[in-house]
């Protein structure tokens, strides 16, 4: 009977540790799927990457707060 709850003992401590172990994380395969197309390549910029960063950077400047807090100011009147 001591033997048989002793080895239970075991058996039941194995099982909590198998429980606790982490499972790998690396991808089973790599992504097979299509490649992303360029963000300047659609019909607004026709491919031309100097426009599109161009136009993203005046968006981006639009979002400066520095900017529009200035604007403010000098549209403020007196």
């Amino acid at each position: 009977m001591r033997r048989l709850a002793a080895a239970l003992a075991v058996l039941g401590a194995a099982s909590l540790l198998a429980a606790c172990t982490e499972p790998t994380q690396d991808p089973a395969r790599s992504y097979a799927g299509k490649e992303d197309t360029k963000a300047y390549a659609g019909d607004a910029f026709k491919g031309d990457k100097a426009q599109w960063e161009k136009k993203l950077a005046a968006r981006a400047q639009l979002q400066n707060e520095y900017e529009r807090a200035a604007a403010l100011q000098a549209n403020r009147p007196q």
